[in-house]
């Protein structure tokens, strides 16, 4: 009798352990990897349910040994961007802070010795350079939003539009646009500008095109991807550049 009553009990006791292992478990999990914690801001509006948050993110990071300097801006209605031109030129820092932005970004071709532009660019639908070889371009419509395009009749000669030509496209292909081999193996300061549906993203490094390239499409939540120009134009004076800002 006693026998069967130690049976019970161990019985029992085997059950109840099993019953509680897998709380304790999940619990230990949960500490060792903490879930991501997301914007959840409620909104009457379906329409904005995915606003992306009102931050500017910046961070350093290395691919195929480059290292690149990434630019996190939110791309809504509360973000806008500012074509700075200065026939004079100006560096990049003195535009962003002229025109009181967050970050900014290189512009279009242009000689570096008379600041002729060299490239399309048309300022609220006016051509005030015309299109010397289709390369795709950034936009910025009237009601404020931006866009990567190489679609020229829809944009060239929009009333309220303007837009800038930049380099060749990065993503989601690469295209050489004409370029010489020798021109994308070059290694020299470069910058791009990046789009995502909720992003817009700066990227800057010392590094040729392919391997700038390849970060993007690789690393980068986006669908779009333009090279601008580099060199003169990242540590020097040019024309034009993109400033993005707060819209007040």
């Amino acid at each position: 009798m006693r026998w069967n009553y130690r049976v019970i009990w161990l019985v029992g006791f085997v059950l109840f352990s099993a019953l509680g292992s897998p709380a304790k478990s999940l619990e230990s999990t949960a500490s060792t990897h903490p879930s991501v914690i997301q914007d959840t801001t409620p909104s009457e509006n379906p329409e904005t349910a995915h606003h992306p948050r009102h931050i500017v993110k910046v961070w350093l990071t290395t691919h195929k040994g480059r290292t690149f300097r990434v630019i996190q801006l939110p791309r809504c209605e509360h973000m806008e961007a500012v074509v700075a031109y200065n026939q004079n030129g100006e560096t990049k820092e003195e535009a962003k802070e002229r025109l009181g932005g967050v970050a900014v970004c290189t512009g279009a071709f242009h000689s570096p010795q008379s600041m002729a532009l060299a490239d399309f660019y048309q300022s609220e639908g006016a051509i005030l350079s015309g299109a010397k070889t289709g390369r795709w371009f950034f936009a910025i419509l009237e009601d404020g939003q931006m866009d990567l395009s190489g679609d020229y009749g829809l944009f060239k000669g929009a009333p309220g539009v303007t837009a800038l030509a930049l380099g060749q496209r990065l993503a989601p292909v690469l295209h050489r646009d004409g370029f010489s081999t020798r021109f994308m193996n070059r290694v020299t300061d470069r910058m791009a500008l990046a789009m995502s549906h909720d992003y817009v993203f700066i990227v800057q490094g010392k590094s040729d095109i392919w391997r700038l390239a390849d970060f993007i499409q690789k690393t980068l939540p986006v669908h779009t991807a333009l090279n601008c120009d580099g060199g003169h134009v990242v540590r020097g004076r040019a024309p034009i550049h993109i400033v993005f800002r707060w819209k007040k």
